[in-house]
């Protein structure tokens, strides 16, 4: 099950440097982009939440990549 976007783990993962090596390349690839935007536009931080969670809740992939975070 994918977590809600209140939980505290989307927050760590958009706001942390945590290496993204282990993650598939779209993944990294999203994570970065996401991190990028939430440094220039703080305030945004819960669309790149949700945008994440989307991401994650299509692609069962990105859930098992995200936990590595």
């Amino acid at each position: 099950m994918i977590p809600d976007t209140t939980n505290p783990c989307w927050r760590r993962v958009l706001t942390s440097e945590s290496d993204l090596s282990g993650a598939v390349l779209a993944t990294k690839l999203l994570v970065t982009r996401l991190r990028r935007e939430v440094r220039t536009q703080p305030a945004a931080l819960g669309s790149k939440i949700a945008e994440l969670r989307d991401y994650c809740a299509k692609n069962a992939f990105a859930a098992k990549d995200i936990a590595l975070f």
